[in-house]
Order: structure tokens, then C-alpha cells, then sequence
């Protein structure tokens, strides 16, 4: 249920986000649901402690991590309850670390900002390099 009310990704990944949901099914199962619903998020199966290291025990969970220097740190989590309204790139994006990354936010000196509707994309047709869109150092 919580896969099936996600909005379209490519509106995530224009702001160098990614959803992606992990869980014990095998790829197979995955894979088959994802093409029946057109799902396109990336969907990995576990096959250690990663759930219960990370909080999420016997149902689900909602974790946000950032990579910068070569590390990761997990920024946000919330398991059980509580993620059921999420589904939507702002509230996606909200719960980031770097959020909507639009100029009327806060960012650390270096991450990339925009004004606010200038990202916005139609999903099938993704940006150009040439875009307006400042590049994302890596």
C-alpha cells in the first residue's frame, strides 16, 4: 500500500534524491508486482540484518540518510506507524536532509538551490544538463 501511493520518482531524482524501498521478498516477487503497478522505484531484497539494524522490525519503516565525503549518515526515521501519509514529493523531500533545496530553505554552503517551481519537471521528460538547473557537485 505504501509503494502504490508513491508519486512518480523522476521528481525525486531531479533533486539528487532517491527513494528506494528494501525488503525480505526475492527479486522475483519484486520485480513481477513492480511491472504489474509500474512501479520504477529501485527495490532491494535483504538478506541480512539491514531492517533491524536500521529500526524496522516486523512491519515497515521510513528511513533518510545523506552521503557527503564519502560518508552516509541517517538523517530521519520513523517505524510501525506514522509514515502512512507520505507518498508525495514534498513530503518526500521534506524529510530530507537538504529538503526542496529551493532558496527560500536553509542549505550548507555548497549544496546547490533553486528558486522555487524552476525544477519542477513533467516525469517523462527529464532535464538536460543544459538546463537551468545548477549541477550537483559530487
Amino acid at each position: 500500500m505504501v509503494a502504490d501511493q508513491v508519486a512518480h520518482v523522476a521528481h525525486l531524482n531531479v533533486r539528487d534524491t532517491t527513494l528506494a524501498f528494501a525488503s525480505r521478498a526475492p527479486q522475483a516477487d519484486i520485480e513481477r508486482v513492480k511491472v504489474r503497478m509500474g512501479w520504477e522505484m529501485p527495490w532491494y531484497t535483504m538478506t541480512d540484518s539491514f531492517d533491524a539494524d536500521f529500526g524496522v522490525d516486523e512491519w515497515h519503516g521510513t528511513n533518510a540518510f545523506i552521503q557527503d565525503g564519502g560518508r552516509v549518515y541517517r538523517t530521519y526515521f520513523v517505524n510501525n506507524r506514522g509514515d502512512e501519509q507520505m507518498g508525495n514529493t514534498w513530503n518526500y523531500l521534506d524529510l530530507t536532509a537538504l529538503g526542496r533545496q529551493e532558496t527560500w530553505e536553509d542549505s550548507p554552503e555548497g549544496y546547490p538551490q533553486s528558486a522555487p517551481y524552476e525544477w519542477w519537471i513533467w516525469h517523462d521528460e527529464p532535464q538536460q544538463a543544459d538546463d537551468h538547473r545548477p549541477a550537483r557537485s559530487s
